[in-house]
């Protein structure tokens, strides 16, 4: 029988999962804490969080290459730089609030940590997604892992964006709270990370021992039109994602008028998220990744587009938002199953595995993607003249946040869309793939 994750090490993945996602859903509240608790201006929040993820998402190939390297340990080849960069995560995620608000120079010190905290969720991403292709081989356990990564991250998002600014308020708000609430995260992120990277085994080894140069990842990324086309599909989609997640907050404190319902959102969003981060992989299994792909990024355009159409009531806009959730759900777990497979496709035309420098590429389209996807939403804020510190905002304002979130990601979505669009690696073409894999892994273990 072939072996496979049991439910406890499934769980212990879905752990490790909510516990990065958990870490890095708090990280997206850096914005609002910047403009509103701190006081420095949208525009010059927005120049931080789009130039500095840009840069540091530039030495993602890197990183990459670099884990792909790095020596293997009798834990194997991922699971001991999982530990040791969600470690150094927590510690930088409360410094990434603390030191704003402790140094003279605020915005300088928010440029040091958020730089900083980039290169570290390198450390831990990119060994993280590099495990779902080596945990399980077959396409059936894959598309269940692939399942839980994408609703456990979609998932922790969507319940820290409705839970955060409670908690934060019960806290005692101000720097304070907040301060208190990442330091909490930081924590159970800490322990999730921790349970994983000791519960999981790594089971897909490289048909060959050889470690690949440079000049192949060069050749991987450029010789063959599926890595580019995916990056530039997964940088659209997170920089959707992202400036949906951002924009909520200030929708619905100025655009609805109430934050409270800031969480009614969030859980109306989760619900089809789950669903459909569960639901899309099945069907895909059966029809292709690619069709229900381009489905679920329809889905979550029209989910934005309609927010503009809506009248500014509850449940209109609940509605909105549970279909967008319904659309990233599958588009976030898709991603995923589509990561997998080319990483079989890789070794499958170049006798390598690359893992890790594809995991770059994920990691490098997140950080890219959420700067974009958070300088838009900043630098809409700023041309429409939102006022920092948590005042009233005029009318042209509170438009422009209509537009941060609605029209804007949308847009984004659709760009996405358009690029895969034309993505070569078709069903047919991965299954063929993923069944030479396994004939020749079959003869090499032949005596």
């Amino acid at each position: 029988m072939e072996d496979r994750p049991g439910l406890v090490e499934k769980l212990a993945f879905f752990g490790g999962v909510a516990g990065g996602a958990l870490m890095g859903a708090a990280s997206g509240f850096l914005l609002l804490y910047l403009t509103d608790v701190v006081g420095i201006g949208a525009a010059a929040v927005g120049t931080l969080m789009l130039v500095a993820r840009i840069v540091d998402g530039a030495s993602d190939p890197i990183m990459g290459y670099l884990v792909d390297h790095l020596p293997v340990t009798r834990w194997g080849r991922f699971r001991l730089y999982v530990l040791i960069g969600g470690i150094l995560c927590a510690v930088c995620l409360v410094a990434l609030f603390a030191a704003p608000a402790w140094f003279p120079n605020a915005l300088l010190a928010a440029w040091i940590t958020y730089l900083l905290w980039g290169l570290l969720l390198d450390l831990f991403q990119i060994p993280v997604t590099s495990l779902l292709p080596v945990v399980a081989g077959d396409a059936r356990t894959r598309s269940q892992l692939a399942s839980i990564v994408g609703l456990t991250g979609l998932l922790a998002a969507a319940l820290s964006t409705g839970a955060t600014l409670p908690i934060v308020k019960a806290l005692g708000g101000g720097t304070g709270g907040w301060l208190t609430y990442v330091s909490m995260m930081a924590l159970v992120g800490c322990v999730l990370v921790t349970v994983m990277a000791v519960r999981v085994r790594e089971r897909v080894k490289p048909l060959s021992p050889e470690r690949y140069r440079l000049s192949d990842v060069r050749r991987v990324f450029f010789a063959h039109r599926a890595v580019p086309i995916l990056l530039t599909s997964k940088v659209a989609v997170q920089a959707a994602s992202g400036s949906l997640t951002a924009a909520m907050p200030y929708f619905f404190l100025y655009y609805i008028g109430d934050q409270a319902y800031l969480s009614a959102a969030a859980l109306v969003m989760a619900v089809p998220m789950v669903i459909g981060a569960i639901v899309v992989p099945v069907m895909a299994r059966r029809h292709g990744a690619k069709p229900w792909y381009l489905l679920s990024l329809a889905v979550s355009i029209a989910g934005l587009a309609l927010l503009m159409a809506v009248p500014p009531t509850l449940a209109p806009v609940l509605a909105c938002f549970a279909l967008t959730g319904f659309g990233f759900g599958g588009a976030v777990a898709l991603g995923l199953v589509l990561l997998a497979e080319l990483a079989d496709y890789t070794e499958w035309q170049y006798g390598f595995r690359t893992e890790a420098s594809l995991a770059a590429m994920t990691s490098f389209a997140t950080k890219a993607g959420s700067g974009v996807g958070g300088g838009l939403l900043a630098y809409t804020l700023a041309a429409t003249g939102y006022r920092s510190g948590g005042v009233a905002q005029g009318p042209e304002a509170i438009q422009g946040i209509l537009y941060a979130q609605s029209l804007i990601p949308a847009a984004i979505g659709i760009v996405g869309a358009l690029a895969f669009a034309a993505y070569p690696i078709t069903r047919e073409v991965a299954a063929r793939a993923a069944a030479d894999l396994a004939d020749r892994k079959l003869l090499l273990t032949q005596p």
